[in-house]
């Protein structure tokens, strides 16, 4: 089973300060905008956060008002089967058809019968079309 959409990504850059992220979440979660996903990292003395909300559009308002710039970007969002072969067919179908990948991230409870992945490609378009005319299919 695999099923994807077209969304975006909220990224901000800041300092990377201990606790950062811990306010940006809580200004983001604090209406009861839910985190769908997100990735952060550091590099020295900045931190990235990428998220995917229900309500990005509020989410990047209320960022905004805390002086925080946002930026968007357009991602693929996957609901995969928890199955180890369901990851290597998108990965080996990606590679395949020469889709560049620049950031994929995700997470499943052991359990959880369907995962959840964020893709960035190089060209977004080109890698939902393999996903629809070749994956979700089969």
């Amino acid at each position: 089973m695999i099923k994807a959409v077209l969304d975006r990504q909220l990224m901000i850059s800041v300092n990377n300060d201990v606790g950062m992220l811990a306010a940006v979440t809580s200004v983001i979660t604090s209406t009861g905008i839910n985190l769908l996903a997100n990735c952060a990292y550091a590099t020295d003395d900045k931190a990235a956060f990428m998220f995917v909300t229900d309500d990005n559009n509020a989410a990047k308002k209320l960022l905004e008002s805390h002086n925080i710039n946002v930026q968007e970007e357009e991602v693929n969002l996957l609901s995969i089967a928890n199955k180890p072969e369901i990851v290597r067919a998108v990965t080996d179908k990606m590679a395949e058809s020469g889709i560049d990948l620049v950031l994929m991230y995700g997470s499943v409870d052991p359990g959880a019968e369907i995962a959840r992945l964020v893709i960035v490609a190089k060209n977004n378009l080109d890698m939902m079309m393999l996903i629809k005319t070749e994956l979700e299919r089969s």
